[in-house]
């Protein structure tokens, strides 16, 4: 199999995580050498680009897709997914920002035994089913505002609705620590750019982790153009220079490790007309978003089927979405062993984030 992985996403609406009409986000890779690719363009039989969107329109084009998703090429050697309810994800960034940033402060690592796993499903939950949701609901779209903007009226109105939801509430200390994260607010802000709750550059990362250990070796990237990719360009060259150090660490905890340096030879930002590996991802990927997005009116049919296809049925998916058992053992987190990701990249390799 060739280690060149070809990336395209679907879903993606940047830091506006709670766009209404697209709620679910979908990065797809695929590992399809010059062969597969020849037998899957002539599968489809098509002039032009192979596009989900332009297929879907017609019975014979989503007879075609549904076909595809169930065929040979359907499988965990060719394909990794990474979704993310991105409802969900926005929960995980005020945890992320706001949260961790007070227990950090406090000497606690929220990440061990997947601590702020646990903390977001927290939020998620408690937002969505026990307390005032309208509010709830208006308290992520500030944080969304406040991080976007960074502008002082949009930093005083997520508080005061944090202040708002708190006085509703009897789970009072899942908002305390946010609440409490207004004193570290001009740190948080210090570190902030227009891509940083968008979630395309971590999964992305996570993703060609998940190849190169699979594949044993270094990959070659090629990701249809991206603007997230293009403006974490910097990073990304940095750590290919850093590439080159003899020894790799796994830097996280338990079952969620990541090594460092990346395991990455090239990222060559590519037009998918010129790409077929691309068009398969792309294909790949707004399938699973189609599927969570159109599951009710004139395409719920197609999404079920969709959704019954071997695509969903790929145990390598990773993904960012709420679950009910958040136990450091359903989570594999048990041990606590491991390198807090955070402190190992800013003391050791503090020249790939300048």
């Amino acid at each position: 199999m060739t280690n060149k992985i070809y990336f395209d996403e679907s879903g993606n609406t940047g830091q506006d995580l709670l766009n209404k009409d697209q709620r679910v986000f979908v990065l797809a890779s695929v590992n399809y050498n010059q062969e597969q690719q020849l037998k899957i363009k002539e599968f489809f039989n098509i002039d032009g680009e192979l596009h989900f969107k332009n297929l879907k329109n017609s019975g014979a084009g989503r007879r075609k897709i549904e076909a595809f998703l169930n065929s040979e090429w359907i499988s965990e050697e060719c394909i990794i997914l990474y979704y993310a309810n991105k409802e969900f994800a926005t929960c995980g960034q005020v945890v992320n920002l706001l949260v961790e940033t007070v227990f950090h402060h406090k000497g606690y690592d929220l990440y061990i035994h997947g601590r702020h796993i646990a903390y977001t499903n927290w939020l998620f939950y408690f937002g969505n089913f026990y307390w005032n949701k309208s509010l709830f609901k208006k308290f992520l779209q500030s944080f969304v505002a406040m991080i976007r903007s960074k502008e002082q009226g949009d930093i005083d109105n997520f508080y005061v609705l944090a202040d708002e939801l708190y006085d509703q509430i009897k789970e009072k200390n899942i908002l305390k620590p946010i609440r409490e994260s207004k004193k570290h607010i001009d740190e948080i802000m210090a570190i902030i750019d227009k891509y940083s709750i968008d979630v395309t550059f971590s999964t992305f990362l996570v993703l060609c982790d998940k190849w190169s250990k699979q594949l044993n070796s270094k990959i070659d990237v090629r990701f249809d153009k991206s603007k997230q990719l293009e403006h974490y360009n910097q990073y990304v060259e940095k750590t290919l220079e850093l590439s080159s150090i003899d020894s790799k660490v796994e830097i996280g905890y338990d079952n969620r490790k990541m090594t460092f340096p990346h395991q990455i030879n090239s990222v060559k930002l590519v037009d998918s007309v010129d790409e077929f590996g691309v068009q398969c991802a792309d294909l790949i990927a707004s399938a699973v978003a189609f599927a969570y997005n159109n599951e009710e009116g004139r395409y719920q049919r197609f999404s079920k089927q969709i959704k019954d296809s071997k695509l969903f049925k790929l145990s390598n998916a990773q993904c960012i979405w709420p679950t009910d058992d958040v136990s450091p053992e359903a989570l594999g987190m048990t041990e606590g062993e491991g390198i807090n990701p955070l402190d190992f990249l800013a003391i050791n390799f503090p020249q790939a984030f300048k």
